[in-house]
This record gives structure tokens, C-alpha cells and sequence, in this order.
């Protein structure tokens, strides 16, 4: 009789347990917070990803995306991810070189590359992704992959066709090598959070913009308080990161794991295909507007990259032995894609 019992109630039990979804009964929940403002694509294509994150998981993992300065401000993202406040971070990380000079001539090479595929697969071949995830692991970070956006553009109040024309001008920048690059040319750099940058335009605080593509800056609002604007002979290319919190990425099981990584070298391709596709319906709109494009002679970009890497990437492979580090790996890169010689 004991026996019947206990086997009756065995089978209710794991009825009950049936009943009760695996996605319910294991669901991990994270939060995400990103470079990008709300209004901006690419944090529409991030609220896709999570979405598609929790159907490839079966309801085992959701991910919320914050805006930019959604949770904490920007530049305090990387001790939000350190004690797990949020559980992924996707940001440049050169917003963090006052932490470590080698965030910055790590994830925006000024000057070095031309393709984004080029930048990519520094990362995942050529040793990047260890390079960065050296710099994180004080900060409890284990990056998984870079989502790139490609070249950035400049928006400007004043015409600029050589390195001289800059001097006496304001523009913002993030912290790193373009605005290194921006102090040796006479401009005066306010450095700002992305998300600040058209208020500075708007409010005459700065004279031009280094932030993101024609079609990001174009939605922010930039093509409305600027008459010019430098695509695609501006060489900055900044990368992304998508990085999570050490404990919280040890949690997962490795099918889990090798989804995120997989899905964000989605995001990356679905993003730089979308962008670009922005970018000429931008342009367009943006010729329809009266916005001058300032088209640079072959010989002035080639002096400018010549100024940069003579002076720019010389000063930051000194500021520390990681960042001597990783410029050095990205100068053999370069040298063997034949980029420099």
C-alpha cells in the first residue's frame, strides 16, 4: 500500500512539473545597456536581437536593452557591469580610458582600416577579442563578439577640405585618439556622451560632431543644425562590444552560450547591411535639404592619415604597455592585409 502511494504521488508530482514550462521554471533575466538613444536604428535592431534571444533560447533568456543613460550615465558603464547593476554592456569602450589608455587605439584604430570586415576580423583571428577581454577582466567583463556599425561621418557649421581648416573650431568628440587627432589640428575638443551631441550643435556649445554614420547623425537631428558634412574620407571606425558580466555569463549552459555568440555576429552583419542601406536614403534626403557634402582631394586624406599615424598613434602606444600592446597588433594586421607598410 506504501509502495502505491508513494509511486501515486511520484506521478503527480511530475505531472505538476510538466505542466510548468521549461522557459517558466528557467528563465535568466538581464539588462542591457547600449551607446545608442531609442530614436537611433541600430537600438532598434537591438531590441530585435533580444527579441530573437528569447525565442532561440525557448523563453531560458530575455534581455532588456536600455538606452544610452537608460540605467547609469554612459561613462559609468563599465562599473555597472562589474557589480552586475547591468548584466551586458554595449558601448565603445573607449569611453573607458581613464580606466586604460588601450580602450581607445583598440576599438577605434583612427586611420587604420578602410572595410569593416578588416576591423572584424582583427577581433575574432588575429587576437582582438583576447586584447579585450585582458582590458575588461578587472571590471568583471567577458566579451563575446563586437557589432560594428562602419564609417563614422562629421558633421560640421563650416567648410573643412584640408587638415588647416579645422584650427579655432569646436568639435565634440569622445574621449580617444580623435580627439588627440582634433588638439594636434587646433580644433578645440569638448568631449561629450553621443547621446549629448546634438544639443551642443543645436546650442552653438560646438562647431561640428564626430559621432556616427550619415544616417545616425542624419535621424539625431545633426542635418538640421549643420550645412556640411565629411563621408566617407573621415577614416574613424569604432567597434561596439557586447559584454557580460563574468559570474552571470558562467550561469549559462554552453548551448545558451553559443547562441549569444553566434547572434551577435548576426546582429553585427544585420546592422552594417541596414546602416548602409540608411546611409544612401540619407544622403539622398540630406542633398534634398541642401546639406553640402565636403569631398576630400586622394592627397589630403593620404596627409592627414600620414599626420595621424605620425603623431596620434606614436602618443598612444606610450601612454601604456596595453596600449603599446594593441596598437602593435593592429600595425601587424595592418602590414600583413597590406594596409601600411
Amino acid at each position: 500500500m506504501a509502495r502505491r502511494m508513494f509511486i501515486f504521488t511520484l506521478i503527480c508530482t511530475l505531472a505538476l512539473i510538466l505542466q510548468i514550462p521549461s522557459s517558466q521554471a528557467q528563465t535568466t533575466k538581464w539588462k542591457l545597456q547600449t551607446l545608442w538613444s531609442a530614436g537611433e536604428p541600430p537600438f532598434k535592431y537591438l531590441e530585435d536581437f533580444c527579441a530573437k534571444v528569447k525565442i532561440a533560447t525557448n523563453g531560458r533568456l530575455e534581455i532588456t536593452p536600455f538606452p544610452a543613460g537608460g540605467v547609469v550615465p554612459t561613462f559609468e558603464g563599465i562599473d555597472a557591469l562589474k557589480n552586475n547593476i547591468i548584466q551586458v554592456l554595449n558601448t565603445w569602450p573607449g569611453y573607458f580610458v581613464g580606466k586604460e589608455p588601450a580602450f581607445a587605439p583598440l576599438t577605434d584604430f583612427l586611420f587604420g582600416y578602410e572595410q569593416p570586415w578588416e576591423y572584424e576580423a582583427f577581433f575574432h583571428y588575429r587576437g582582438g577579442m583576447d586584447l579585450l577581454n585582458e582590458l575588461y577582466a578587472p571590471y568583471n567583463g567577458i566579451c563575446i563578439g563586437v557589432v560594428l556599425w562602419g564609417r563614422e561621418s562629421m558633421f560640421l557649421k563650416f567648410p573643412a577640405y584640408k587638415m588647416e581648416d579645422f584650427k579655432g573650431h569646436k568639435i565634440r568628440s569622445p574621449q580617444g585618439m580623435t580627439a588627440d587627432m582634433l588638439k594636434h589640428l587646433g580644433a578645440g575638443v569638448v568631449i561629450l556622451p553621443g547621446e549629448e551631441a546634438y544639443s551642443a550643435l543645436d546650442k552653438g556649445v560646438v562647431d561640428g560632431a564626430d559621432w556616427s554614420t550619415p544616417s545616425v547623425n542624419h535621424r539625431m537631428g545633426f542635418s538640421r543644425v549643420t550645412k556640411y558634412y565629411i563621408y566617407p574620407e573621415y577614416r574613424s571606425m569604432p567597434i561596439s562590444d557586447f559584454t557580460i558580466n563574468k559570474k552571470e555569463w558562467e550561469k549559462l549552459s554552453p548551448d545558451i552560450q553559443q547562441i549569444l555568440k553566434s547572434m551577435v555576429r548576426e546582429l553585427n552583419a544585420h546592422q552594417l547591411g541596414q546602416l548602409a542601406i540608411e546611409d544612401f536614403k540619407a544622403m539622398k534626403e540630406m542633398d534634398a535639404m541642401g546639406l553640402q557634402p565636403l569631398t576630400w582631394k586622394p592627397e589630403e586624406i593620404d596627409r592627414l592619415r600620414e599626420f595621424v599615424r605620425g603623431t596620434v598613434w606614436k602618443e598612444w602606444a606610450e601612454k601604456s604597455p596595453m596600449s603599446k600592446k594593441v596598437i602593435e597588433a593592429q600595425m601587424a594586421w595592418l602590414k600583413e592585409i597590406k594596409r601600411i607598410k
